[in-house]
């Protein structure tokens, strides 16, 4: 329920979004197709949403991962820190941190386009 909701959300502030009902069927799309911030909750059908952070680290380094838990308090802090996920988000939420998260999130996001973009030679 809490997905379709951020989902209804997000379409209707002008951002496409994709859904998955689980951990591998979230690996399948990641590998067709670039995303500019990916959610998951801690607790999902098939895997873990910790787990499902390690697999997209592991492939994809610089990719910005929220995780939306009702559940997140339950990591102690050392899990927390071990979690790859870049922001988390405690359950229920409000819209405007939804709404926050994603701006840092594009931040972050063109901070690593210009840092991955080739430098230019000096010019002659």
């Amino acid at each position: 329920m809490v997905q379709e909701a951020l989902q209804l959300m997000l379409i209707h502030h002008g951002h496409t979004v994709e859904l998955a009902s689980d951990g591998p069927e979230a690996l399948q799309k990641i590998a067709k197709q670039k995303f500019d911030v990916i959610f998951t909750d801690l607790k999902m059908p098939e895997m873990r949403g910790d787990e499902l952070a390690r697999h997209i680290r592991k492939e994809y380094p610089s990719q910005f991962i929220i995780m939306v838990s009702a559940y997140s308090n339950l990591l102690t802090p050392r899990q927390r820190q071990e979690t790859p996920v870049d922001l988390f988000v405690n359950k229920p939420f409000q819209l405007q941190t939804i709404f926050t998260v994603l701006e840092t999130a594009h931040k972050t996001n063109e901070v690593n386009r210009k840092r991955a973009e080739p430098a230019l030679p000096p010019p002659s």
